[in-house]
């Protein structure tokens, strides 16, 4: 997924409660919303899936499970307003937001189908966010049971009824996930039939998102056999590992995760998914979940709603180490570029070896820039570049002296910015003895920045001796 030409990298959380019977983020009732949204910040996460209903959109209801000593500026509001504050609050953190078609009724369950008698498939979204940070709508939370993916009956192919929804909904600037049948698990039939929404502009911002459990959930076959967990990697290529290299849609895992007790066959599951994502290059994902309250899960909470879980937290860090980071600022959004986390899913930056003409690519660590426009991505699939470093010695650049027998040569890096936006700062590493650094700034021993009064317009070169 790029994002002002850059590669979007997630690492997303869910945060549930305005689809239940509380109309409300849960927690709430006895904490301070902010507490929430500063530990999901605090813990580099960059996007939130806010799960909700279609009764809640509907009737708007105003009587809410909200503790009002510690939401003094909550109280009274309805539950469409509480979700207005709950988008800029964290957009003031810059935390995206993803809205989630959760349920239609919010004490239902999750529905077949995403219509039934009351709520036609003709009575949309009825609310539009124009907010910046609110980047995607997923259209249906969990097709299971009469849910098929085909081309043969109009009242339960989902994949049909998606490129309908995405068509009535295209004054969205975002992105549209769209989830799997058999709870959001089977994507296989996207080979033969993937969305086409007639509109290639709506189906470059499709995104298939898989939902996907081990043990913990449901104890199925394949977690009880001699070769788990290895034995889930055919299963998960059949099911949707291969639709980023087949179809050049990106992937990002809507929901995953579960108890992961240590020594448990869920730890081991979770442990394995996290190393299958990485080496796939499916490592955009949203965790299930913040809330410790889902009954099968749990959450990155204990019970007490205030206390972390380390196991669960590093093992979001362990997907998503380095998510891309948002700030609004002056009526601007500036954007700290991310990395994946394996090297074969990165994206490098080119630079020259001065003064001849010897063209070296480094991999690139977080770059800034700035737009004063709303985020509007598309779902381009990054591919990582051919990768090389900068040479230790030998190779380019100018000799200057001979030091314990090897060469001191001076490199210049010709950072090119091909985004439509400006750039703040550029980390990059390099595979070399840095003995004068001159303008780079230091980050560690070998990772290094443009100085902060550096800035790169678009289509412009800047060079670093």
């Amino acid at each position: 997924i790029i994002v002002n030409g850059q590669p979007l990298v997630l690492k997303g959380i869910n945060y549930f409660g305005f689809e239940t019977e509380t109309y409300t983020p849960h927690g709430i009732w006895s904490y301070d919303l902010n507490f929430y949204l500063d530990f999901i910040k605090n813990n580099n996460f960059n996007a939130i899936r806010v799960p909700f209903s279609l009764e809640m959109v509907k009737n708007n209801p105003s009587n809410l499970n909200i503790n009002c000593a510690t939401n003094p500026g909550l109280c009274g509001k309805t539950a469409l307003q509480l979700l207005d504050v709950f988008i800029d609050r964290a957009a003031e953190r810059g935390l995206l937001i993803m809205l989630d078609n959760h349920r239609i009724t919010p004490g239902g369950g999750i529905s077949e189908l995403w219509y039934n008698n009351e709520y036609p498939e003709s009575q949309k979204f009825t609310k539009t966010h124009c907010r910046w940070n609110v980047f995607a709508i997923d259209l249906k939370n969990e097709p299971h049971d009469s849910a098929s993916w085909g081309n043969s009956n109009a009242a339960t192919d989902w994949n049909k009824a998606a490129e309908r929804i995405i068509n009535s909904l295209s004054s969205f600037l975002g992105l549209f996930f769209v989830e799997g049948i058999e709870w959001g698990n089977r994507l296989e039939n996207v080979a033969q039939f993937p969305i086409n929404t007639g509109n290639p502009s709506l189906n470059n911002r499709v995104v298939y998102s898989p939902h996907c459990y081990g043990p913990s959930v449901y104890d199925r076959p394949e977690f009880n056999t001699p070769d788990f967990p290895n034995n889930l990697d055919g299963m998960y290529m059949v099911k949707y590992g291969f639709i980023v290299n087949q179809t050049g849609q990106p992937v990002v895992v809507g929901e995953w995760g579960g108890r992961a007790e240590v020594g448990s066959r869920d730890m081991t599951w979770n442990q394995w998914y996290v190393e299958w994502l990485r080496s796939k290059c499916i490592t955009n994902n949203f965790y299930w979940c913040l809330n410790p309250n889902s009954a099968d899960t749990g959450g990155l909470l204990e019970d007490d709603w205030l206390t972390p879980i380390p196991r669960k937290i590093n093992l979001t860090n362990r997907a998503q180490p380095n998510p891309t980071k948002f700030q609004a600022q002056n009526g601007q959004i500036c954007i700290t570029a991310g990395a994946f986390p394996e090297a074969h899913c990165q994206v490098g930056v080119q630079v020259t070896d001065g003064p001849g003409t010897t063209t070296t690519t480094v991999n690139a660590g977080p770059t800034t820039t700035t737009t004063s426009a709303p985020i509007a991505p598309s779902t381009t699939v990054a591919q990582a570049p051919s990768t090389t470093t900068v040479p230790s010695s030998g190779g380019g650049g100018v000799t200057l002296f001979t030091e314990n027998g090897s060469a001191v040569k001076q490199y210049t890096l010709r950072i090119s910015n091909g985004s439509p936006s400006t750039v703040c700062s550029v980390h990059i590493k390099l595979n070399a003895s840095i003995k004068d650094k001159w303008n780079l700034d230091e980050v560690s021993s070998d990772l290094y920045r443009t100085p902060s009064w550096m800035t790169i317009a678009p289509d412009a070169v800047a060079d670093q001796a």
